[in-house]
């Protein structure tokens, strides 16, 4: 099974201690925990992960949320995508967050959410 890794943008106080009680109570692990954003991660893997790749990841991901506008809560599953990119990225020493194939899925999942955020405005 695979680490879960859940982003949230853009929480106010209030809601971000919810949010944070409920990670505590499910065991999860804060990866980023700053004024408008969470990272957490629950840790499913038996296998080791290359915690440097992963710490990497983090920092794309943090300055990527921080540069978000969206109005209202802003929510991620980015599961799926850090745990192909440690994957893809193994047997690598180093990565680079410039690299396309680490930043692009980042991306791709940041500008999904956004689009589908805006979608079910309309939808109603």
């Amino acid at each position: 099974m695979e680490n879960k890794y859940e982003l949230f943008i853009n929480l106010n106080n209030e809601i971000k201690k919810i949010y944070i009680k409920y990670f505590e109570e499910e065991k999860y692990e804060l990866l980023i925990n700053e004024e408008k954003i969470l990272l957490a991660r629950k840790t499913n893997n038996k296998n080791k992960i290359n915690l440097n790749h992963e710490l990497e990841i983090v920092k794309l991901i943090k300055s990527m949320a921080k540069r978000q506008k969206a109005n209202g809560i802003l929510y991620i599953n980015l599961t799926k995508e850090i745990n192909t990119i440690l994957q893809r990225t193994n047997n690598e020493n180093n990565i680079k967050c410039t690299d396309n194939r680490i930043s692009w899925p980042i991306r791709q999942a940041f500008t999904k959410a956004i689009i589908l955020k805006e979608n079910s405005k309309f939808i109603k």
